[in-house]
């Protein structure tokens, strides 16, 4: 008798401790059909990856390029967040010839999506190779009066004219805005291009 009193507080027990697991989630259950609410879960994902954009004066042809002739001046890889900047460099070496490095610090390392730009190293042959043609030449940014009044076509009036723009406006960049300026024609520009320099 003992023994059936002692069974039936187990059952009881057992019961009971079932009923109270799982009541909380019958209820929560029925007042989720009788509101009929959808819940959306959003998984998140940590994504370690991040998207390095390489770009400035430099070119090269995708190696997966149907078109032979396609080059482009931007380059863009997937890596591993923290990636350092040394590490960048040694991956765009597959890719790129004749760029100097910006960044003197190869251990500066990239956590987000980034964009680096790239120099390209012949850019300095091509400054020195302008140095070099413009020696005996006269910089008409910086010229005279008189220096400016000795290349073909211009005279004193235009070479005043030329200086007190310079004074006013700054710099002339370009040799089409030097023509509208002083309204000569395309042969005197030639002419004062053998003489002179912007």
């Amino acid at each position: 008798m003992k023994a059936k009193k002692e069974l039936i507080i187990i059952i009881l027990i057992v019961i009971t401790s079932l009923v109270l697991v799982f009541l909380p989630m019958i209820i929560n259950n029925a007042n989720n059909n009788n509101n009929n609410e959808v819940i959306e879960t959003t998984e998140v994902k940590t994504n370690n990856t991040i998207t390095i954009t390489v770009y400035g004066e430099i070119t090269y042809q995708p190696i997966n390029s149907i078109n032979d002739d396609e080059i482009t001046n931007t380059l863009s890889f997937e890596c591993m967040s923290g990636i350092t900047y040394g590490e960048i460099i040694n991956r765009i070496d597959n890719y790129l010839t004749g760029y100097s490095i910006i960044d003197d610090d190869l251990t500066k390392r990239y956590f987000d999506s980034s964009k680096i730009y790239i120099k390209s190293s012949n850019i300095i042959d091509i400054e020195e190779e302008a140095i070099d043609n413009n020696i005996g030449k006269i910089d008409i940014n910086t010229a005279t009066v008189d220096e400016l009044d000795d290349l073909p076509g211009i005279g004193i009036k235009r070479a005043s004219r030329i200086i007190e723009y310079i004074k006013t406006n700054g710099k002339i960049e370009s040799f089409s805005e030097l023509k509208s300026l002083i309204g000569v024609s395309d042969e005197v520009i030639e002419l004062i291009k053998e003489k002179a320099f912007l």
